[in-house]
């Protein structure tokens, strides 16, 4: 199953992004340009939440930096209930998933659900369609996978 998986990032969740980035950066990673400010809109489609049809929005800042060849995110929730939220309001800040790419979601999801893992949410853009899953009940983090379009 995991041969097929291509690490691209570890996802951070904070409270205050620009303190955030500050932090970061004074430990030698980013830069952290931001990708989505606080009104940045993402068209989303077949958007799920919890394994049901979804309306939630991306509405928050996110910005990648790097650590040599690993790629760092930062992400800020600012409305909406997403699991980001959900992770924020329960546990607070830190690692909230790891990312891999993938060469095909829906093998691999049909994988990881007759394991027993749970899709947390889902959703397409015009270029990628990812999925997360519900694998924090031990190391406190989910995994996103995503496929280029």
């Amino acid at each position: 199953m995991h041969k097929n998986w291509k690490f691209h990032h570890v996802s951070v969740v904070v409270r205050d992004m620009a303190k955030a980035m500050k932090f970061y950066e004074a430990l030698g990673m980013g830069p952290f340009p931001p990708l989505l400010g606080p009104h940045g809109k993402v068209k989303l489609e077949k958007k799920t939440l919890h394994g049901k049809p979804s309306d939630w929005e991306i509405d928050l800042r996110h910005a990648e930096g790097g650590l040599g060849d690993i790629t760092f995110e930062l992400v800020q929730p600012l409305k909406g209930n997403t699991p980001v939220k959900e992770f924020l309001d329960k546990k607070g800040e830190g690692i909230q998933h790891i990312g891999f790419f993938v060469d095909d979601i829906d093998a691999e999801a049909a994988k990881l659900a007759a394991k027993g893992f749970k899709m947390t949410q889902g959703a397409e853009t015009p270029t990628v369609k990812w999925a997360y899953y519900g694998t924090d009940k031990v190391g406190g983090f989910s995994i996103e996978l995503m496929q280029k379009k």
